[in-house]
């Protein structure tokens, strides 16, 4: 990945030159019919949320805005920084917001279970990012290695995870809990076993300092669960199908561009979009190389980015169950595939 596009010629429109006053007799006049000249339509405004700061995770966003991919669809797009506590399915099913990523699948169930008017459009991140890092002389390979261990999570939603990835595997949960904050030194000074991380950023700080150490996801372990998924409210896809499978169509283009271009997708997050968060250009690169690979499967290479698989949502929901979570929509009514098939009409790629 990394050849240079360069951007399209914008080309301003003029107006014709107006004649010179006539100075001969004028001609007989006639009398033209009216030309009406139609106003194109007005771009639909979509605002859509993030799950997390303005950073390179949506790097394909800011792309299709830099590039016109919106503009070409009809689309005024708008960014709504995430983070903060901020949950993308309640400002999504609230007034003010039309689409947004959430974090987890669980996260959207969840919310339609309360009543939100919430369905599924696709999902960014084939395989959540979460798992674990290791040192290499302690590996984790499989769901027994993890047996006995002792690892560093922070909070519930940690432990919940672990409980459910050794669920899912038929095997009683048997590890120590170490609290830790953020920072995965724990693992590298031998306090943890293993460390809880998103595996699109937190190792790269390791990375950075020339760490050797290993890296493990969920998914890897035997539970496969999708990541940022789009979402709108059914009520707003049936009102205006036509932003919402533009924005997509948008957005999947600029994913791709992105993926070809990773020096534009980076300088656009770092000195356009991201440029109050004072992030490092090194460290944005290395983690859209990182996230590129979880937006990657056997399924978006035969079919195309952000498409799901029943058989894996399937396998998913089988996580929910063993977590706990009763009374689960049926798949067919909590995601819409009719959007992505409009989107692609048949394509793999769009870029």
């Amino acid at each position: 990945m990394g050849g240079v596009v360069s951007s399209p010629v914008l080309i301003a429109a003029c107006g014709e030159d107006s004649p010179s006053p006539a100075t001969t007799t004028a001609a007989p006049t006639t009398t033209a019919s009216p030309t009406t000249t139609e106003a194109p339509p007005a771009a639909a405004n979509v605002r859509f949320q993030f799950d997390w700061i303005k950073n390179v995770q949506f790097a394909g966003h800011y792309v299709a805005e830099d590039q016109g991919y919106f503009a070409a669809e009809g689309v005024k797009a708008h960014f709504a920084q995430g983070g903060g506590g901020i949950a993308t399915e309640v400002t999504v099913n609230g007034p003010g917001i039309e689409m947004g990523a959430s974090s987890f699948l669980s996260r959207t169930i969840d919310a339609t279970a309360a009543g939100a008017d919430l369905v599924v459009l696709g999902a960014a991140l084939q395989q959540s990012p979460i798992g674990f890092i290791y040192l290499p002389d302690n590996p984790i390979n499989t769901i027994e290695d993890l047996v006995g261990k002792r690892i560093g999570l922070q909070g519930e939603s940690g432990i919940a995870d672990v409980n459910t990835l050794f669920g899912v595997n038929g095997i009683e949960p048997d590890y120590e809990n170490v609290p830790v904050g953020f920072d995965p030194s724990p693992v590298v000074e031998g306090e943890v076993d293993a460390y809880y991380a998103f595996l699109t950023n937190q190792p790269l700080a390791l990375q950075s300092r020339g760490i050797d150490h290993g890296v493990v996801s969920l998914g890897d372990l035997g539970w496969t669960r999708y990541g940022r998924l789009w979402i709108t409210t059914r009520t707003y896809l049936a009102e205006n199908r036509d932003a919402v499978v533009g924005y997509m169509r948008a957005g999947i283009k600029g994913w791709e561009h992105a993926f070809a271009d990773n020096e534009l997708a980076v300088d656009l997050t770092v000195n356009t979009h991201g440029v109050d968060l004072g992030l490092d250009p090194a460290n944005e690169a290395a983690q859209l190389v990182a996230q590129s690979a979880f937006m990657q499967s056997d399924v978006t290479a035969a079919k195309g980015l952000f498409w799901l698989d029943e058989a894996t949502i399937e396998g998913e929901y089988e996580g929910l169950r063993v977590s706990g979570k009763e009374n689960l929509p049926a798949i067919g009514d909590l995601w819409d595939q009719s959007v992505l098939e409009e989107v692609y009409a048949g394509a793999t790629s769009l870029y």
